[in-house]
């Protein structure tokens, strides 16, 4: 089956390393390290597109081109998001591709985090298919205002939009899989993909933020999970399935991805972002 992958890179924010991985041994003091020097991340915003025979898939939207009007002020600190440029927001990514909101069968929403979500607003009136896990769906619309890193403005549409909410685990085409991965917030979601020469490919979107989260032991950001052990147990069971199907994991904020092997090994990847390369 002809099935290609483009990753999208949607610009970089700074950020304070820890944010990242809390309590990780390379940024933590130690009795060999008393001192050290706080480590700034050029983190990347990441969205996906799957090409397949039954229609195409958008994973992800990234951050809102109107970030700096409807953002409450404390979610413009400690991170810099000033690096981000008109070209980095999905809509110029997808015109460059020669693509609009209504090309897309599906628009997979990872997690509602305002640095995923905020393109989603572009497929408020496409006839894209949006799928959001139901506890992901809930709990942001329980909210009464910003909070817990989410922005009403980009969800705000969807009782109108009425999107497909998610149950656990579902296929929705040949060789595309959801997941349920919550911990992150209420119904974080992953997917699978498979690609002919690639093999599988698993985004986990903010289940793992970063190739470093996954350990073991696993390392992860207690500032910005709402649920600890939720969320640790779904870092094993990213695990669990990358080694069933062998596959190459692309962590949500990261440009070096895993390959799992079935043996429990692993191999870090330097990822590749469209228009360089194509994943087949």
């Amino acid at each position: 089956m002809n099935v290609k992958m483009y990753a999208l890179n949607l610009g970089y924010f700074d950020t304070d390393m820890e944010m990242i991985l809390t309590g990780h041994p390379d940024l933590v003091l130690q009795p060999e390290h008393r001192e050290r020097k706080k480590v700034r991340y050029k983190c990347p915003s990441l969205g996906f597109i799957v090409e397949h025979p039954e229609g195409r898939i958008l994973f992800e939207t990234g951050t809102s081109p109107y970030w700096r009007d409807e953002w409450p002020e404390e979610y413009k600190k400690p991170t810099d998001w000033g690096q981000l440029q008109p070209e980095d927001f999905l809509q110029h990514k997808l015109e460059l591709m020669g693509l609009g909101p209504e090309d897309s069968r599906y628009v997979v929403v990872g997690h509602l985090h305002c640095d995923h979500a905020g393109g989603l607003r572009l497929f408020e009136k496409a006839g894209a298919e949006i799928l959001i896990h139901e506890g992901e769906y809930k709990g942001a619309l329980s909210l009464e205002e910003d909070e817990n890193f989410m922005a009403r403005a980009d969800f705000e549409f969807l009782p109108r939009k009425k999107p497909t909410l998610i149950y656990g685990e579902q296929e929705i085409m040949t060789g595309v899989r959801l997941t349920s991965v919550p911990g992150h917030t209420w119904g974080t979601m992953g997917m699978l993909t498979k690609l002919e020469h690639t093999g599988w490919v698993f985004f986990p979107t903010d289940a793992l933020h970063h190739h470093k989260t996954y350990g073991p032991p696993v390392v992860g950001s207690f500032l910005l999970t709402m649920f600890l052990d939720k969320w640790a147990s779904s870092v094993e069971k990213i695990r669990r399935l990358s080694k069933k199907y062998e596959a190459l994991i692309v962590p949500g904020h990261d440009e070096t991805g895993i390959r799992q092997h079935a043996d429990g090994a692993t191999d870090l990847v330097q990822l590749e972002f469209y228009p360089s390369h194509v994943y087949e």
